[in-house]
């Protein structure tokens, strides 16, 4: 969908200025039309930012395209594991026709989301800007992009803005750090950092808004009006934006596409039952990375990044220690975001969010590596009674008396989509009741087709490409694309920009889309002939609430 025309040079026009003494009639007529601030500069393949100036992509259809603009300092060195540092400003003009290296990270534990990336570099702290504004003054809707990868992989450019903005928005990926090198907590970093470490990744996502805020007016976009949005671990990262105070004011609608932090989170220097803190996992991780015990941060700074990636890739439990990539440091996040949720103090935004019928049904067999797949059941009944101490009979109850979708191929994917995805965003729809912004919930069940793969149901992540309008640059996979597939894509394209346009999701020929509401809890149901349904998988989701409420209860006694 959509060509990528031809790259055409481009040059910049002096901005104009409005003249200290007014005598022309016809500069009074200008004035009028355009304010005080002259008139509006053309924006072409070169953009003049307060930290020097870039020169991009130009195609001939109006679409620039600047890509790798630092909007920190280059992480490396003394500044490893340090919160973003100011851009050094450059003389000259700096390329941005290529994208930068991705952060530095292990290969996905899933050969299905695999990208490949190996271009990579720990100075990859940058932003990819897709605009067709004409001039600065046009003021368009601003959509910036958080990537998913379990906050362990992935890339911003691997996202293109082709379709997104031939609705009329610009488009902002970025890059943020990963893994060890951006969800690091240790004891020698909180005292260096004023009491504080292991958020470094979502503080670059806070950075990039703040250079979002400072510079998208030179690329014709509206400050005033942007929109967050994210899948996977992009989407988790929202919920912490949206909980975080030092994020207010950053943008003013949000959408999250399966994923939320709003379960337990660790603290950074307190244990609770069944939950180390982020200083207990940074000794592990730590000793991981030095292969030895009790590393100095000196001696880990000392290290090479690929030194560090082999090490920790060889590590099951620091590779998939999810959790330990969010931290309730007292300054991100001044408490547990599900507490700040359920009270009402998140940013008071529109949301839109929602998840997918078959989350599991190509993550399933990542779960079960090493394990034998005919022990679904009894794994089952170890996750809850792992995560959900003594609730797991019941909870078997609930998940064993439910239809299992045939493309979820066991309860024990049924349970994991619902625990890591379904409830979470029902119950990041359910805290805002506690704001006056409206909440718009939607239901991905249209299945896809991958070649080599055949009919996956609407697998974790499906929905991107409808999303973006892209079938050919999804992690590699081939998808069977249908007319009804590329349908679905126009009515998704509309849904997300109109969303980000005025906080309504609409498009053409769709139901009117209601707000969700614990009392009426509606959703838009997505497939081919999209329908408003409503309570989705309600039984299940409430069971999940429950037992997430008595842990959490569980966990704060102990902490006394």
């Amino acid at each position: 969908m959509g060509d990528k025309g031809t790259f055409v040079s481009g040059y910049s026009r002096a901005r104009g200025r409005c003249s200290r003494w007014i005598v022309l009639g016809w500069v009074m007529v200008m004035l009028s039309l355009v304010g005080c601030g002259g008139p509006p500069s053309t924006v072409t393949g070169q953009v003049h930012l307060e930290d020097g100036t870039i020169q991009g992509r130009q195609y001939e259809d109006g679409l620039h395209v600047f890509s790798g603009v630092p909007y920190a300092a280059p992480p490396v060195g003394d500044l490893r594991w340090q919160l973003p540092q100011p851009v050094m400003p450059w003389s000259g003009v700096r390329n941005a026709v290529d994208p930068g290296p991705a952060c530095m990270q292990p290969r996905s534990v899933s050969e299905f989301y695999d990208e490949g990336i190996t271009y990579q570099s720990e100075d990859c702290l940058t932003l990819n800007v897709w605009t067709r504004a004409r001039n600065t003054q046009e003021k368009l809707p601003v959509m910036v992009w958080i990537h998913g990868g379990a906050l362990n992989t992935g890339s911003g450019d691997l996202y293109p803005g082709f379709e997104l903005t031939s609705r009329g928005v610009i488009l902002v990926t970025i890059n943020y750090r990963l893994g060890v090198f951006g969800f690091f907590a240790h004891p020698e970093l909180s005292a260096e950092g004023a009491g504080r470490s292991g958020n470094q990744g979502f503080f670059d996502q806070i950075q990039a808004l703040r250079w979002v805020q400072d510079n998208i007016e030179r690329f014709g976009g509206d400050p005033s009006n942007v929109t967050v949005f994210g899948e996977s671990a992009g989407s988790w990262s929202v919920s912490v934006l949206q909980a975080s105070p030092l994020a207010q004011g950053l943008f003013q609608k949000a959408i999250g596409q399966s994923g939320a932090r709003l379960h337990l989170m660790p603290y950074l220097d307190r244990d609770v039952p069944a939950l180390p803190s982020a200083h207990t996992r940074g000794h592990l991780a730590a000793s991981v990375m030095a292969s030895q015990e009790a590393p100095s941060l000196s001696d880990l700074r000392a290290l090479s990044a690929e030194t560090i990636i082999e090490r920790v890739a060889s590590s099951v439990p620091v590779m998939m220690d999810m959790d330990g990539r969010t931290v309730v440091d007292g300054v991100l996040l001044p408490k547990q975001p599900g507490e700040i949720f359920a009270a009402g103090e998140q940013q008071d935004v529109p949301v839109m969010i929602g998840s997918n019928a078959n989350e599991f049904a190509t993550l399933l067999d990542v779960f079960v590596q090493g394990r034998d797949e005919d022990r679904t059941e009894t794994l089952l009944a170890e996750q809850f009674d792992l995560m959900f101490p003594g609730q797991g009979t019941q909870l078997s109850q609930v998940f064993h008396s439910s239809d299992v979708d045939p493309w979820d191929r066991a309860p024990l994917a049924a349970y994991m989509a619902d625990v890591m995805f379904t409830e979470p965003m029902r119950t990041w729809a359910d805290s805002m009741g506690k704001v006056s912004s409206p909440a718009y919930v939607y239901w991905w069940s249209n299945p896809s087709r991958i070649v080599g793969y055949g009919e996956l149901g609407a697998f974790h992540a499906a929905e991107i490409p409808y999303v973006f309008g892209r079938f050919d640059s999804f992690a590699g996979l081939a998808f069977e694309v249908t007319d009804r597939d590329r349908q679905l894509s126009r009515i998704a394209l509309d849904l997300w920009t109109n969303f980000a346009k005025n906080g309504v999701p609409a498009a053409g020929g769709l139901p009117t889309w209601p707000g969700y509401t614990i009392a009426e809890p509606n959703m838009m149901e997505l497939r081919s002939d999209p329908q408003v349904v409503t309570d989705v998988r309600g039984d299940r989701i409430r069971a999940l609430q429950a037992a997430n409420e008595a842990r959490a209860k569980a966990a704060k006694l102990g902490s006394r």
